[in-house]
């Protein structure tokens, strides 16, 4: 939530949106979120679950990278709505793999952890971002950016090969 902490100002300030063009610049990227919902399932397909997780981080990277960069509203609501799509397809496809990882005795603790960790980085990055805001408000859309890079570094090298939709799991 980095840059999503300023993003009211970003549309004022760096895309000179009013009230009127910050909700349909939402309502724009919302659509992303509804492909995102109808993509997932093939990508995961395709792809499967490891590089279905890492393009959708890379995504992520990339369109908070151009958004870092644009001043142009219809570029920003192109970018947001990507944006929300990555959001969308990483989601069901992590939520999906843990519960297929996961046992099923232990489904609730690790929901729970896993719950609690991504509330505390919301709450984390909300706050850095504010503050980064106040230099630049590009500056937490970059810096954004640069920490999707390292998840999907990060997801490259520790997620296992090979897993499927139809892959076995370790239940």
């Amino acid at each position: 939530m980095l840059p999503f902490s300023i993003l009211i100002l970003f549309a004022q300030e760096r895309l000179g949106l009013n009230g009127t063009g910050y909700g349909l610049l939402l309502a724009f990227s919302a659509l992303g979120g509804l492909l995102g919902s109808f993509l997932a399932s093939r990508l995961r397909t395709r792809l499967g679950y490891r590089w279905t997780i890492v393009s959708s981080l890379l995504l992520g990277a990339l369109t908070l990278g151009g958004l870092a960069l644009t001043t142009n509203p219809i570029v920003a609501a192109v970018l947001l709505a990507l944006y929300i799509l990555h959001a969308v397809v990483w989601n069901i496809c992590s939520l999906s793999l843990r519960q297929r990882l996961v046992p099923d005795d232990l489904l609730g603790r690790v929901g729970g952890g896993a719950r609690v960790l991504g509330l505390l980085g919301l709450a984390a990055g909300s706050a850095l971002g504010g503050i980064l805001g106040v230099i630049d408000l590009a500056i937490p859309v970059a810096v954004g950016a640069v920490v999707f890079v390292v998840c999907c570094l990060v997801a490259a090298i520790t997620l296992p090969r090979g897993l499927t939709p139809d892959a076995q799991t370790a239940r």
